[in-house]
């Protein structure tokens, strides 16, 4: 038994015909891709015949797929012819591949009920070729014939119609010109309004916040846009880690079709941690905590405490969303913070509201009322200052990806009212604008030459009646480059007096030098004058510097090294060094 045994096992262990697969004469990559993926001399490579006539059927078994497989790509007439050479202990099988002429779409039409007249559904788009992504006289391929069936369905979906189905298909094919006819014919279904929805999931949330994001109301025609949009709107809040929408099978007597929403909470609470340095404060640390879901209506709570040896910064910030108004958000704070800088030392509490409204695709405006308190120590301005402000911002994004933005532009002007609540007579109005532009070299946008424009006035009093930290300094990692943080200003001795106008331009040429790093040459302008409008006449101010950017998932690390090079004795150094997440504007 043991001898039979072991010599039963020898056609397969000891006898097997090992081989190898070559395709030749298709120059077409996508259609040799579904080739190779179809062919079983290819999967079960591993698993060699026994014998030569294994192998022969195992060709003749794989060829009439791989021709189905070309009709797929338009290859009607394609011919496949195979031979077998014997190298030492294997066999190398080459597959010839004529694969003939590649026919084109001669034409597409949807029917529709019995497939003997044209579609036409009212409140629908025309369910042209071109709607639904075909283009005559391409390649009739099988994928674009089912896309387009999907496209259809979408189509209908989109108008009312979400239980239609494809129920038949034709496709004729011409061999005498090379050209292929597809039909397909459609049962569109019964016209149905949106129904009453049933929620699935929900722990925390009040169904009320959840209703409040829905795009439709009930009876309205169905759109599966509005799913979408809905699905879109739970999710950018945070609070979902899925949202699913589906609806029933039938619609009722009164043509409403039941709407299922299935959701998953996601962590409505977290806490974060955080250290750094930094060449102003020295070592720090933060810690927030946050949560998203107060009183189960999506309302924001969070709290920040940060911690540095030459400042420190607390924050309380509540935010109310869809306050009155659909994607309208409340949002109130109280903070303070300790800044110890060359300019000055300043101790500062502010108590704020804000309405945030985005009008969508690139708009976004807010407007407020603040109460700032601050007091100004070791300056050429001490003081104590009590200010009531109307903070005003709207700005207009039209660049893509904020981190890393490529092309595009975007406008943003800010303006602040402010009284003082001390000195009645003392009011004033700060104001700023900023631009940026970014446009791309080359069209794989790896070079891209990014511009800057901000301008700030204050007007309406005296500049000792302006709160240091209200005033304009250059030299950060937004103004000036390479300067002093905060004292790019007129000085008295060594001492900056901060303005009441600025000016400041940035040039940067983003190269991406590969997939994960790059560089960036940079160049900085800028001017701050005493006078309330900006003064060209004044000193500029000027630097150069040179940065590196490491590309992750989650967008540029920046590190930035900036030279001065109207370098003040006893005020700047040499260099300054930058690094933070994302592009510097």
């Amino acid at each position: 038994m043991k001898w039979f045994w072991i010599f039963s096992c020898l056609p397969t262990f000891v006898i097997a015909l090992d081989y190898e697969v070559r395709f030749i004469g298709l120059a077409d990559q996508d259609a040799l891709e579904t080739v190779l993926e179809t062919s079983q001399l290819v999967s079960m490579q591993h698993r060699p015949p026994a014998s030569i006539n294994g192998l022969r059927y195992r060709i003749a078994s794989d060829i009439p797929l791989l021709i189905q497989a070309l009709h797929a790509y338009a290859y009607y007439e394609a011919e496949i012819t195979s031979r077998i050479e014997f190298i030492e202990n294997s066999a190398r099988v080459d597959l010839l591949i004529n694969p003939g002429p590649q026919f084109s779409l001669r034409s597409y039409d949807v029917y529709s009920g019995d497939c003997k007249h044209l579609a036409y559904i009212a409140h629908c788009c025309p369910l042209s070729p071109e709607q639904l992504g075909l283009k005559l006289g391409s390649p009739a391929l099988s994928s674009g014939i089912i896309n387009a069936e999907l496209n259809v369905l979408h189509e209908l979906a989109r108008c009312g119609h979400p239980l239609a189905y494809i129920d038949k298909r034709r496709v004729e094919v011409d061999m005498s010109d090379h050209s292929v006819k597809a039909d397909s014919c459609v049962q569109e279904g019964p016209f149905a309004t949106f129904g009453p929805i049933t929620y699935f999931g929900i722990q925390d949330i009040n169904p009320r916040f959840i209703q409040r994001k829905i795009s439709w109301k009930e009876g309205c025609t169905y759109d599966t846009d509005l799913i979408q949009e809905t699905q879109e709107r739970l999710l950018k809040t945070e609070l979902f880690s899925a949202v699913f929408i589906s609806h029933g099978d039938t619609v009722d007597e009164h043509g409403n079709l039941p709407i299922k929403m299935r959701i998953t909470e996601a962590k409505h609470k977290k806490i974060a941690l955080g250290a750094f340095y930094a060449t102003i404060n020295g070592f720090g640390g933060n810690a927030v905590w946050t949560h998203r879901n107060i009183r189960g209506m999506g309302e924001i709570l969070s709290i920040k405490a940060e911690y540095a040896q030459r400042s420190y910064a607390g924050n309380i910030t509540y935010k109310k969303p869809d306050f009155l108004r659909f994607d309208q958000t409340y949002k109130a704070l109280v903070d303070m913070a300790h800044e110890n800088i060359h300019p000055y030392h300043a101790l500062m509490f502010r108590f704020a509201n804000y309405i945030e409204r985005p009008e969508p695709p690139y708009t976004f405006f807010s407007a407020g009322l603040k109460v700032d308190h601050i007091v100004v120590t070791n300056s050429a301005t001490n003081g104590s200052y009590t200010l009531i402000g109307l903070p005003l911002f709207g700005k207009y994004e039209k660049a893509e990806n904020p981190l890393d933005p490529k092309e595009g532009y975007t406008f943003a002007y800010s303006v602040t009212p402010y009284q003082s609540l001390l000195h009645g007579d003392i009011h004033f109005a700060k104001q700023r604008f900023t631009g940026t532009c970014y446009i791309p070299l080359f069209p794989n946008k790896r070079v891209t030459l990014a511009l800057r424009l901000q301008a700030g006035s204050i007007a309406g009093t005296k500049q000792k009646n302006v709160p240091m930290p209200k005033l304009f300094f250059g030299g950060s990692e937004d103004e000036l480059r390479g300067y002093k943080y905060q004292t790019v200003s007129p000085l008295r001795g060594k001492r900056p007096l901060g303005g009441r106008s600025a000016i400041f331009t940035s040039v940067e040429l983003r190269i991406r030098l590969m997939e994960s790093f790059g560089i960036v040459p940079f160049a900085d302008f800028g001017t701050v004058s005493l006078s309330a409008a900006p003064q060209f006449d004044e000193k500029w101010f000027k630097s150069v510097g040179l940065g590196l950017r490491y590309f992750g998932f989650f967008g540029p690390l920046r590190f930035d090294v900036g030279f001065p090079l109207n370098r003040r004795k006893g005020i700047d150094s040499s260099f300054q060094i930058y690094a933070s997440v994302g592009q510097s504007f």
